[in-house]
């Protein structure tokens, strides 16, 4: 049983009563504590945290057995309730041998008994790969995928909510479900009537697209889910709106086919747009999703900024909003600032003194992205406006500041990007005696072709850095 010092008496005594009710020899007595119990944790959810689903699981499957319906779904409600409270809890009642009887409710009659028998299950299989890959060995899986074609709006959303979660738990569910014919159900989820299935399916997608990274990102864009997601950038429906930018966001950056079926859509200037969006989740979604479009194209790059956004960018970075916004603003610049003469001559001036503010941050994430972005502003040399910008940074004296930050983001991240080439690209990066930022005798003493491969490095090279930008 987990701690319930949150809970009061009254509800801790409910709890004890309707339990020992559970052990009465009476059936009736049974079903109606089972009910009570459904009841007391659909109204204060905390009240799972007084029972012992040592206790309760092996209860729960006579519950589940009970000719009455009403008494089959409070007993799949209090389960649910259950799992939510941890993994232990999930496992105790994955052992009770309460699923099989759980698959046998996703076949009944009543709707409402199929839906929170899938709801049950989606709440235990979340995190656990034994009981997603279970559940996929008994066909289970499939027959989900079956019941996102329901008429009823409920029982759909909870076969997405599993489909979903089982997915993230198991990649071998995950394999299983990135089927076309899964995916585009999902993808046509997206112009359900209702926002909450829109959401839904489209958080559903976006989770896939973090966790696969493989053939079924692929799949997904062939099915047309980038001009289906770009379509929902709508920040007047800001659940959906965040979902579908997480999602384009995760189907960037990693492989060459999806960016370009993203890039073919509507996709930059839409998401462009949202940074002028209240929202700081919409927003920080948003500048991740523009950064891995930009992470390996040129093209895209000069897309961006021929949308506004830099100035957007700005504008953030110099904001009372959010850390999360402003790291994301400024790992966006750090991109766009790796090949374009244009974005640099734009940065400079006012943006270095918005990014130099921010080495003062009280966020650690946000001193390392600024710093990042401003390692491309002071270097290298080709670029407009370099000798000007590290001028500067030294008549605010923060020089030394951004030279500490540089190196703890090095440190940072030595472990994760050991060997790689942007960890070589910041290596490169040092102070020379008069304090300004300049490239190590290695790379300056290189040729004009070198030098032409270091920044083709600089870009590929930022697929590791950029990861936390998947979202």
């Amino acid at each position: 049983m987990l701690g319930n010092s949150g809970l009061s008496a009254v509800q801790i005594g409910d709890v004890q009563h309707l339990l020992g009710l559970l052990h009465s020899d009476q059936a009736a007595t049974q079903h109606k504590a089972v009910k009570g119990l459904s009841l007391l944790v659909n109204i204060s959810p905390e009240a799972a945290q007084a029972i012992d689903a040592k206790v309760a699981s092996g209860l729960r499957c006579q519950q589940l057995s009970a000719p009455a319906q009403e008494v089959q779904i409070a007993a799949a409600s209090t389960l649910t309730a259950l799992a939510k409270e941890g993994s232990e809890n999930q496992m105790i009642i994955a052992h009770a041998g309460v699923l099989p009887l759980l698959i046998q409710q996703m076949s009944a009659t009543d709707t409402l008994v199929q839906t929170t028998a899938v709801t049950a299950l989606a709440h235990l299989a979340a995190g656990q790969q034994p009981v997603a890959s279970w559940l996929l060995s008994k066909g289970a899986i499939n027959h989900i995928q079956q019941l996102l074609q329901s008429a009823e709006v409920e029982l759909q959303l909870a076969a997405i909510e599993a489909i979903d979660s089982a997915a993230a738990s198991d990649l071998q569910v995950r394999s299983v479900v990135g089927n076309v014919h899964t995916l585009t159900t999902l993808i046509n989820l997206l112009e359900a009537r209702d926002t909450k299935t829109q959401q839904t399916a489209a958080s559903a997608l976006a989770n896939m697209a973090l966790t696969s990274r493989d053939g079924v990102n692929v799949n997904m864009v062939r099915c047309n889910a980038a001009a289906a997601l770009v379509a929902k950038l709508d920040p007047l429906h800001a659940a959906v709106c965040h979902q579908a930018a997480r999602a384009l966001c995760n189907l960037s950056g990693d492989n060459d086919e999806c960016d370009d079926m993203i890039s073919r859509t509507n996709a930059i200037p839409a998401l462009a747009q949202l940074f002028h969006c209240s929202n700081p989740r919409i927003v920080a979604a948003a500048g991740k999703a523009l950064g891995n479009l930009a992470l390996f194209s040129v093209a895209n790059q000069e897309a961006i900024a021929d949308s506004g956004v830099i100035d957007a960018c700005i504008t953030l970075i110099s904001c009372t909003g959010t850390a999360h916004v402003k790291e994301a603003a400024c790992r966006l610049l750090h991109v766009l600032l790796t090949d374009s003469p244009r974005v640099h001559t734009l940065l400079s001036g006012n943006g270095i003194d918005k990014l130099t503010d921010l080495l003062n941050s009280p966020s650690v994430s946000v001193r390392h992205a600024a710093a990042g972005a401003l390692s491309h502003l002071l270097f290298p040399r080709n670029m407009p406006g370099w000798k000007e910008n590290n001028e500067l940074v030294n008549k605010r004296n923060m020089m030394s500041m951004f030279q500490d930050e540089l190196a703890s983001l090095r440190a940072a991240n030595q472990t994760a990007h050991s060997g790689d080439m942007v960890m070589d690209q910041l290596n490169d990066i040092c102070l020379n005696n008069n304090g300004q930022v300049s490239v190590s005798a290695r790379e300056s003493q290189g040729t004009a072709s070198s030098e032409s491969d270091q920044e083709n490095e600089s870009v590929t090279g930022m697929e590791d850095d950029f990861q936390e930008m998947h979202v």
